[in-house]
């Protein structure tokens, strides 16, 4: 039997003789895995960020996953059992001859392989890339407007993000209407939990055990947690949502002007979200609860204490109740970031701890009352 070459696919091995191939089983379920996860919707970047979250040792020697080696590792067809001679010459690898099918075992089948590489060219061709820290949207992809049929693309206007129509974006005809992305989130996440779980058994519990490990992981502002909950999220919605179409204007908008301001969080705004099963369920803004709580000015804070105008932003939203985390998220800063204006914000006022600081704010702002409980040090 004709001996193999010795430099193998990172998730094969070459018995003792050298004359066959054997599979490394960890490594095949991670191959697997990353094929699963680019079908799903998911970049290259996103996936070797999830993969290194969870300290998945890398194939190479870095011991790190990069989104070329992703790329790589999804366009090879080594995967599916091939094998292609090269040589290098300028120090680019060039194919030499046919390829040879059947060399290797395949760690996937071809379905799966040409699955992935749509997925690709859907990801390329829709302008999606990499999705910050937190997966910014998790329904990229899924959304569609009820009145044009077009797609409905996440828009970000410096701290603000909302669900737009793709047509609106480009200055075309439809109603000028938007949802801001935080509240369409928390509805439809709303209207997830009632899934029926009977149908589905495999992932709507999956789903709802991901939704609550977010919301622990965001109340003690794990970032790591946070961003694999929200990349697995992302991902299981693809198995579960077939479509969801997004009546940002309501059912009988009023005509609109083209060049009109773009509006959002219309009062009469739904969706309607048609599941994998073939269900489906119209979801509407969940009502916010009124909290007689105090309007913070940064202005005033930004004079009074010497803050920069993101550092007085950040400090009125504290003082409004606001977890860290999550005004990092919507002022487009890492969580790093956030930590080090606060400390730069306890050092300028001579504070401690946000107790200390809201106290503060409050007698800069005049604010008549705030609930005291807040208390953690920055660490």
């Amino acid at each position: 039997m004709p001996k193999k070459i010795m430099n193998t696919p990172g998730w094969l091995a070459l018995n003792e003789d050298r004359t066959a191939f054997v599979y490394l089983p960890d490594r095949a379920e991670i191959v697997r895995e990353i094929f699963d996860l680019s079908i799903g919707g998911l970049g290259g970047y996103s996936i070797a960020k999830l993969l290194n979250s969870r300290n998945v040792p890398a194939f190479g020697t870095s011991g790190k996953w990069d989104q070329s080696t992703i790329h790589n590792m999804l366009t090879s067809r080594a995967t599916i059992g091939e094998y292609q001679k090269k040589q290098t010459l300028e120090g680019k690898e060039y194919p030499i001859g046919k390829p040879v099918s059947g060399y290797y075992p395949p760690v996937i089948d071809e379905k799966t392989f040409e699955a992935a590489q749509i997925a690709r060219r859907n990801n390329l061709s829709s302008g999606r890339g990499r999705k910050g820290r937190f997966i910014t949207n998790l329904f990229a992809g899924l959304t569609r407007c009820a009145y044009c049929n077009s797609p409905v693309k996440f828009y970000r206007n410096g701290p603000s993000k909302s669900l737009i129509c793709e047509n609106v974006l480009e200055g075309l005809n439809c109603f000028r209407f938007g949802w801001l992305y935080h509240d369409f989130e928390r509805s439809l996440f709303d209207v997830l939990k009632t899934f029926d779980v009977l149908k589905t058994p495999n992932v709507s519990p999956k789903l709802l055990k991901l939704l609550a490990h977010l919301k622990e992981s965001t109340d003690k502002q794990e970032e790591n947690q946070i961003y694999e909950a929200r990349v697995e999220i992302a991902h299981t919605l693809r198995s579960l949502v077939s479509i969801v179409t997004i009546a940002a204007a309501g059912a009988n908008p009023a005509a609109s002007e083209a060049h009109a301001l773009i509006r959002r969080n219309h009062p009469d705004r739904f969706f309607s979200v048609v599941f994998s099963d073939g269900s489906s369920r119209i979801g509407y803004p969940i009502p916010v609860p009124k909290v007689n709580s105090p309007t913070f000015n940064p202005d005033e804070l930004s004079s009074s204490f010497g803050l920069s105008p993101r550092q007085a932003t950040l400090t009125a939203r504290l003082a409004e109740g606001e977890a860290l985390i999550k005004i990092a998220n919507e002022l487009g800063m890492t969580l790093s970031t956030a930590r080090w204006h606060l400390r730069e914000v306890f050092r300028r006022t001579n504070s401690h701890s946000q107790a200390e600081l809201v106290s503060l704010a409050k007698r800069v702002c005049r604010a008549e009352s705030f609930d005291e409980g807040l208390d953690s040090e920055v660490n």
